[in-house]
């Protein structure tokens, strides 16, 4: 690839367009922009059946069609050409010589790049063998050029190989945002309560993005050790600049990742990390729910409990499933440990048991505070949002789990009483009335009748029945305060009100019902409703019905009878209705209408009854309100 030039896949053109990356192809296939014939550039290799197209040509497609989302696609594109065959450490390490030294590399040689990576790490802690040993292609050290110059900072130019061609061909899968605020929420937690002024942040245990995404807020970043994982993570931070020591001195919090080790290594990483702990030191550790919070058998039981028994368990969380892109159906757990003889009531929590609206980090990191913080007084007395204590005897003896489902913190009676009673009187203003009785009286039809029956086609050809197209509204042209309704036979139940003076002003042309219109949809299946009180617009697909006066069938039962229609859609012209005569058919659409109405008594009566169980439980589980029924002899 030397000599072909830059280029960039079919995902990498996506990135590069902002689009997503069956668009891409979508343009592959359809030459044609705006009536001319621009078809989109030919690949000029294909590795690992991945097809690699020049850069250039892609830039200049894109300017000449306009397609896309990215008006700076010509600054971006660099960054985005991988050179092949060249991994994500290595560019890694280039683009931190090129941060550090501040200056290109595309036009140094073996020596001068030498040279300056020992003036940036004279104790090789992080750069210097590496770079002794390497012989990188002019590409390569161009590439990294490019990027630094297409980026806003050294921070952005690594985001950007952690997120491009590089990152993908690892096929690391991380942590989600979600978790990671979670996980930092906590750090800072424990962080605030060893010293408001700042502390170190020490990495322990395998090397994961979770490290350099919350230390940040620490006054330095302490790793210990000469792998390379390690020095990868110095490069890393050094980078993002953020500092970085061999050691710190409490106080301190440890953070450690075990997200995707066997049940084994995470109990050894676990018991390290406990044993290790002096006093002034936190430590925060994520991994696998199955282990941290769930039960377990056998030699791992048995390994955890060990650990568990020195009293270093402040803290244990079982987070919702998702977390881990890895393993999306995965649930993860937390722990925060202290010093050995911290507490025998650990406090815990099933943050999957609460909703999003529910979960707010500035509670959690308060609970988590707190917990650090209090005597088994203080833990007894003090009311938390979150957690719960929980008691580690329990745990040892009945080999429990150390967080069971659902768990969450005990709710105080609440002072909001007149919230409550306010909501169950309400449901109750509504089932305490009497539904009236629907009743039909039925007789024996006198002599025989030739029944008849007409499609709405023939009607409408016959001149009885006039249909009228819907139009498009925009939803957001909405007006809770306006009059003029928008229906839709599709979602009666949402229609939307417009102001009477927009709904002149921007729909000028479209029809208004009139009292009787039937509106109804054909897709997915034949609806219809009445709209009995006229002047309301009508949302495309769905169409108005005018009924003449000769039609021989009245509104309400063409919709009665288009709503038990089979759920197949078809063509509105083809609906048949029967043809009554003037008499019969006001007493049928009488009799539909007092169905009609008797079917929304019932349907407003079961709804007020929802509402209303809900607020009951609400209420007695708020400790607001107890109940007495009252029965009726």
């Amino acid at each position: 690839m030397e000599g072909a030039g830059p280029t960039l896949t079919l995902q990498d053109v996506a990135d590069l367009a902002r689009v997503r990356r069956p668009v891409v192809s979508m343009w592959r296939n359809r030459p044609r922009v705006r009536g001319q014939y621009l078809p989109f550039p030919d690949p000029v290799e294909t590795s690992g059946g991945i097809e690699r197209f020049p850069r250039e040509d892609i830039v200049a497609w894109l300017a000449r069609t306009g397609r896309g989302n990215n008006a700076e696609a010509n600054l971006d594109a660099p960054a985005l050409s991988v050179p092949e065959g060249v991994s994500l450490d290595e560019l890694v390490t280039w683009l931190c010589l090129a941060t550090l030294t501040g200056q290109e590399l595309a036009e140094t040689t073996p020596e001068q790049r030498l040279a300056r990576a020992r003036s940036v790490d004279p104790d090789d802690e992080m750069l210097l063998r590496e770079i002794a040993v390497a012989a990188p292609a002019t590409s390569t050290l161009g590439f990294v050029d490019d990027l630094v110059e297409a980026s806003y900072g050294a921070r952005e130019a690594l985001d950007r190989l952690e997120q491009g061609r590089a990152a993908r061909a690892r096929g690391a899968r991380d942590l989600t945002s979600e978790v990671v605020g979670l996980i930092h929420a906590v750090a800072d937690a424990c962080a605030l309560h060893l010293a408001p002024d700042g502390v170190p942040l020490v990495h322990v245990g395998p090397v994961t993005s979770v490290t350099l995404a919350i230390a940040e807020s620490f006054a330095q970043l302490a790793v210990a050790g000469d792998t390379t994982d390690l020095r990868d993570l110095r490069r890393r931070a050094a980078i993002r600049g953020i500092e970085t020591a061999g050691a710190a001195v409490a106080p301190s919090v440890r953070v450690m990742s075990v997200v995707g080790r066997t049940a084994d290594e995470i109990l050894d990483l676990l018991d390290n990390v406990v044993l290790d702990l002096g006093d002034g030191e936190l430590a925060v550790v994520v991994g696998p729910a199955a282990v941290l919070c769930d039960d377990l058998h056998g030699e791992q039981e048995k390994h955890r409990a060990q650990t568990l028994r020195s009293e270093s368990l402040a803290v244990a969380l079982r987070l919702p499933r998702g977390l881990w892109r890895e393993a999306h159906r995965q649930a993860l757990g937390l722990w925060v440990c202290a010093p050995g003889g911290f507490t025998r009531h650990p406090l815990v929590a099933d943050l999957a048991a609460f909703t999003r609206d529910e979960l707010d980090l500035d509670d959690l990191a308060s609970d988590v505070t707190a917990a650090v913080a209090a005597t088994a007084l203080a833990v007894r007395s003090r009311a938390f949002r979150y957690l719960r204590p929980h008691d580690l005897q329990r745990i040892l003896s009945a080999r429990a789990v150390v967080v069971p489902r659902g768990a969450r913190a005990a709710r105080l009676a609440t002072t909001e009483l007149d919230r409550h009673i306010a909501a169950i009187n309400t449901g109750t203003l509504v089932t305490s009335e009497p539904i009236q009785p629907f009743d039909v009286l039925v007789e024996r039809a006198p002599g025989s009748t030739l029944l008849s029956r007409r499609s709405l086609g023939e009607l409408t050809g016959m001149k009885h029945l006039r249909v009228l197209r819907g139009s498009r509204i925009n939803p957001g042209h909405a007006d809770p305060a306006g009059s003029v309704r928008v229906l839709s036979a599709i979602d009666p139940l949402r229609s939307m009100l417009l102001d009477p003076f927009d709904a002149a002003r921007l729909y000028p042309q479209a029809a208004r019902t009139e009292p009787g219109d039937v509106v109804i949809a054909e897709r997915p299946r034949p609806v219809a409703t009445v709209d009995d009180h006229g002047g309301s617009l009508v949302a495309s697909p769905s169409r108005i019905l005018r009924i003449g006066p000769g039609a021989g069938i009245g509104p309400h039962a063409v919709a009665a009878i288009i709503n038990r229609l089979p759920d197949e859609p078809a063509e509105w012209q083809t609906w048949n209705v029967p043809i009554l005569d003037t008499a019969e058919m006001e007493q049928l659409d009488a009799a539909l209408v007092a169905a009609a109405n008797h079917e929304a008594s019932l349907r407003r009566h079961l709804a007020a009854t929802g509402d209303l169980v809900a607020a009951m439980i609400d209420g007695v589980a708020a400790g607001a309100v107890t109940l007495t029924v009252r029965t009726t002899q």
